[in-house]
């Protein structure tokens, strides 16, 4: 029984109730269907948060829907033609014949392709989900360390979780050279972690989180170009810490900065010296000051503490931007300085104290 012979409001209902691997499948028929399908699912799409190419524990990518309420549908995944595999249909994808099977290996379908075609079976997919979730849906590749190359396909951001301690500098090099840019960078290690050139990719992710216990204090100070960054160091130079923020105050960098925070695994803050050294302003102590939180741009799902929204910062020390009167909030504890920015000026800010 063809789907087209029941009223609209049936057939709206219909695809609603279907899982989206099974609408994309269908999006295939013809244009018509396809174009029924994109517009009864309007609400639905404006859910979606990004698409994700998940290749964390191995090179051939899962493909999963990630929602704004912290939920995700696994959708695809990806992966080589077994040795004998001749039970695949094929699809016209982009222009492309590309096959695809129904394994009971996996739950989801699988695009299956020969090593020689893989980047370019990737990118045929890629622009059908562009073609079926529409071009302004954000698309994240989740790295299996820095060996395996990320494609560069339209929307696409790399995000990475590794350990580099058993690689020279400049594989590291060559593997951000070589990439997109990226949303995030999660690095954990006892050695030295950072590319030489501080005009890498490294530094010009979105969100990085390193965990450094051994090495001495991280170029990204220097370099940084994102909006969030998580530091914990066992060794540095509270100098360095000073000039990052005195560096932002005067405009010079760190423009895009919005949230800062530094975790010394060795000596204790300085409070006073570093505050005197930044110039900071005070909000009267009888008074409340404002929190500043935001949501992550890096969230570690596999972390049974990990929160979505950074950590909240209020605190009566605050410094202004010398370009624009720009505010950022200052605390600093023992081990720990937090620095929040926040888009308003100096009279804005102060409109917001309790």
């Amino acid at each position: 029984m063809k789907l087209s012979n029941f009223p609209l409001l049936v057939q709206e209902e219909v695809l609603h109730n279907m899982a989206y691997t099974d609408l994309f499948l269908l999006s295939f028929l013809s244009r018509n269907v396809k174009k029924l399908i994109k517009s009864s699912q309007v609400n639905r799409s404006k859910m979606i948060n990004y698409i994700e190419y998940d290749c964390d524990l191995q090179q051939e990518p899962f493909v999963y829907i990630f929602y704004k309420k912290d939920w995700k549908e696994e959708f695809m995944v990806i992966a080589k033609h077994e040795e004998n595999g001749n039970d695949c249909y094929q699809l016209n994808a982009s222009g492309k014949t590309i096959d695809i099977q129904f394994s009971a290996t996996y739950r989801n379908p699988v695009v299956r392709f020969h090593m020689d075609k893989r980047e370019a079976v990737i990118s045929s997919i890629h622009n059908c989900f562009l073609d079926f979730f529409g071009n302004s849906v954000e698309c994240l590749w989740n790295a299996c360390g820095y060996k395996t190359r990320i494609p560069h396909l339209q929307n696409l951001k790399g995000c990475i979780k590794f350990r580099p301690d058993v690689a020279n500098i400049e594989t590291i090099e060559n593997f951000f050279s070589s990439s997109p840019a990226f949303k995030w960078i999660d690095v954990w290690t006892h050695g030295s972690t950072e590319p030489a050139n501080p005009e890498s990719k490294f530094y010009q992710a979105e969100s990085i989180q390193i965990l450094q216990s051994k090495a001495n204090s991280p170029d990204v100070l220097s370099h940084f170009q994102g909006k969030q960054a998580v530091l914990s160091f066992g060794e540095f130079e509270v100098l360095d810490v000073i000039s990052f923020m005195n560096r932002w105050k005067s405009g010079e960098a760190f423009l895009k900065l919005e949230y800062f925070k530094f975790h010394s695994y060795g000596g204790e803050f300085s409070q006073n010296d570093i505050l005197n050294a930044i110039g900071v302003k005070h909000i009267d102590a009888t008074k409340n000051p404002p929190t500043h939180c935001l949501p992550k741009v890096y969230i570690d799902y596999f972390s049974f503490c990990s929160e979505p929204n950074t950590d909240p910062i209020s605190s009566h020390a605050y410094i202004v931007r010398e370009t624009d009167n720009c505010v950022a909030s200052v605390s600093i504890q023992e081990k720990l300085i937090y620095f929040g920015v926040w888009n308003k000026t100096e009279d804005e800010f102060l409109k917001m104290v309790g």
